[in-house]
């Protein structure tokens, strides 16, 4: 089953400013294409933005606007698995299509985080850098590019230890986590027994 990996930094604290977008495809279990483009968001950056990815707007310059990746973007996603590290980059997608005019991309769209918490409940946290130390995997973090390829190792990795294919995620995640029923003590108004004194 074929599904696409994306991830994306922002300029700022605006979730549609996206300044670069990574793409991680993969066929029948294996990485087939991998994308990255640097995006020219027209709008300032948040210095906090620039400590956190490193990138800068003399980097951007020249780049294409998400206006002119918009097409490309669209025949890339549309109709296709996605899998996102939590729910930024469904949002930043949509917003940035919004600004532009645009249709929000029609995808279908899995959450990682959730992915994970289901094959490992208990963990004390389930964001990108605790799950790829958890798993012994090294990337640069706030690479759209790495970020893509790390999230995409974890899910693998879920799908793997759980049996659950790619294509069966959306629906599993979108049923309630099954829960264990908390044990009931009958009381009298209930018309149960009064339990036995000790």
């Amino acid at each position: 089953m074929d599904y696409c990996v994306l991830d994306v930094e922002t300029a700022s604290s605006d979730c549609g400013s996206i300044c670069q977008i990574g793409i991680v495809r993969v066929a029948d279990g294996a990485i087939v294409e991998e994308h990255v483009t640097l995006v020219d968001p027209r709008c300032g950056f948040s210095p906090f933005n620039i400590r956190v990815h490193g990138i800068r707007p003399e980097d951007v310059a020249g780049a294409p606007t998400f206006r002119g990746l918009y097409a490309e973007l669209r025949e890339r996603l549309t109709g296709r698995l996605v899998v996102q590290q939590g729910g930024f980059d469904k949002t930043a997608l949509a917003r940035a299509a919004a600004a532009c005019g645009r249709a929000e991309i029609n995808a279908r769209w899995i959450n990682n985080v959730s992915v994970a918490r289901r094959a490992w409940p208990g963990l004390p946290g389930y964001g990108l850098a605790k799950m790829a130390a958890r798993l012994g995997l090294s990337f640069r973090h706030h690479d759209a590019l790495e970020d893509a390829r790390v999230t995409q190792a974890i899910f693998a990795r879920a799908v793997a230890e759980t049996g659950i294919p790619p294509h069966e995620w959306p629906a599993r995640l979108a049923a309630p986590t099954p829960r264990k029923a908390p044990a009931r003590k009958a009381t009298l108004a209930q018309g149960g027994a009064a339990a036995p004194a000790e």
